[in-house]
């Protein structure tokens, strides 16, 4: 699939950068252009003060399609801060005067969090991609439920490519098999680690003969200057069919009161659970007490980015203490959640930008069909064979720190913390 790539997607700079002399590379990148920097746009926005999100209702990013698409790629490049939070807590006997028998009180021995949004890879060298959903991607497309654009005849074997992709795209609910596999291939990309990109499966037609997702059918980069990258997934991606200009365009179009364009800032590269269960372990082993007890609970901040119209209708929903009146009262669940769900909500969920702990690159010097122990014995300077992996264009190289390594080195920082009962919350936390 092709189509022409957003207003703002042209850039100056490559990623990597080309040597003097020769073609960009076949897994080129094109980071988000400098003059976007976020300091430098004209729009209001917040920072909400638990999850560090951005949220703004500027009227001018709610009516012109270019200026939320500015606003968009000029925050896609704030990355999220990763956290990993540690208490520790132990049960200890106590006796209380009067005829109160014994009970048992709950002693948190520490609390601390620790920083390790400096683990992700530079952003100035390696970008932010900005990724939008393919076309038969389950998503939130103008609706509270997940939808898909489908190209008319691609089920029939009898048209063409270029049929398929002159139609006109026919946006339709998403089958319960097809949500249900959306969600599925969703966790499994955060299990192993995986960008939202990456294709984790091959899906057959369900009962209903309706098409489900193809490799190829997976998220695409947005912007046409560059149509490879290479990563875990290993794929040949190509522009999207419909850019980011077009869905903001959408989005500024519709007439709803109660609508939201939510973009998506998202980690990978580690697997998250790993790391909860290795820091637990850890926790454990210096940690003593009775009916001893370790959390480790991974927390990402910054997350989003979410444009609404400044309405009495978003007003009503985001009153906290209007919240709490109406949950009580029942009036949310039998009138408000009907009316933001259903008739007059609309919610684009479409975009976002991803950042790396680590990746795999493309080594301009190796060759097709090449192994990697062919190419440790070709090439002059020393390289770990673990840190390469063959693919159709040769073989690629880990760039970042694993988080193996990255917890050999750092651990004794962790269990320092909870040997002399840190307790700094989430206000104070550790930065390694």
């Amino acid at each position: 699939m092709s189509s022409p790539g957003s207003l703002l997607a042209d850039p100056t700079t490559l990623y990597p950068p080309p040597r003097p002399g020769s073609d960009p590379a076949p897994n080129a990148i094109a980071p988000n252009p400098s003059e976007l920097a976020t300091r430098e746009l004209p729009y209001s926005f917040e920072i909400t003060k638990k999850k560090k999100n951005v949220k703004s209702k500027d009227s001018i990013l709610n009516q012109d399609p270019q200026a939320l698409q500015q606003f968009l790629l000029g925050h896609a490049y704030d990355r999220p801060t990763v956290l990993i939070k540690c208490t520790g807590s132990h049960e200890e006997d106590c006796t209380t005067g009067g005829f109160g028998g014994p009970s048992t009180d709950v002693v948190t021995d520490f609390d601390f969090t620790v920083d390790i949004s400096k683990a992700l890879l530079p952003v100035d060298a390696y970008g932010a991609p900005v990724w939008v959903v393919a076309d038969e991607e389950p998503a939130k497309r103008g609706r509270y439920w997940r939808q898909i654009d489908q190209h008319p005849g691609s089920q029939n074997p009898l048209h063409t490519p270029a049929d398929i992709e002159a139609s006109q795209l026919l946006r339709r609910r998403g089958t319960h098999l097809e949500r249900k596999q959306a969600l599925d291939d969703a966790v499994r990309r955060r299990e192993l680690a995986l960008p939202p990109w990456a294709c984790v499966s091959t899906q057959t037609p369900d009962q209903t003969g309706v098409r489900l997702l193809f490799p190829t059918d997976r998220l695409r980069f947005e912007g046409t200057s560059f149509s490879t990258i290479e990563d875990f997934s290993d794929s040949n991606l190509t522009p999207p069919t419909k850019p980011l200009i077009q869905w903001t365009e959408e989005y500024c179009t519709n007439w709803s009161p109660l609508k939201e364009f939510r973009f998506e800032r998202t980690v990978y590269g580690w697997n998250l659970e790993e790391v909860k269960r290795k820091v637990s372990s850890l926790l454990a082993d210096c940690h003593g007490g009775r009916n001893k007890k370790e959390t480790v609970e991974i927390i990402i901040k910054g997350r989003k980015i979410v444009v609404r119209p400044n309405t009495l209708f978003w007003w009503l929903y985001e009153n906290d203490y209007l919240k709490t009146l109406f949950y009580i009262t029942f009036v949310y669940l039998i009138i408000l959640w009907p009316i933001k769900k259903i008739m007059l909500g609309r919610c684009w969920k479409v975009a976002g930008s991803s950042f790396a702990f680590i990746r795999y690159e493309h080594l301009e010097d190796s060759q097709p069909g090449e192994t990697v122990a062919e190419y440790v014995a070709r090439v002059p300077q020393p390289v770990q064979a673990k840190d390469l992996k063959p693919t159709s264009r040769g073989i690629s190289k880990v760039v970042g720190q694993r988080f193996s390594d990255w917890y050999s080195a750092n651990s004794h920082f962790i269990s320092s913390a909870a040997s002399r009962r840190e307790k700094g919350g989430e206000r104070n936390p550790i930065v390694l």
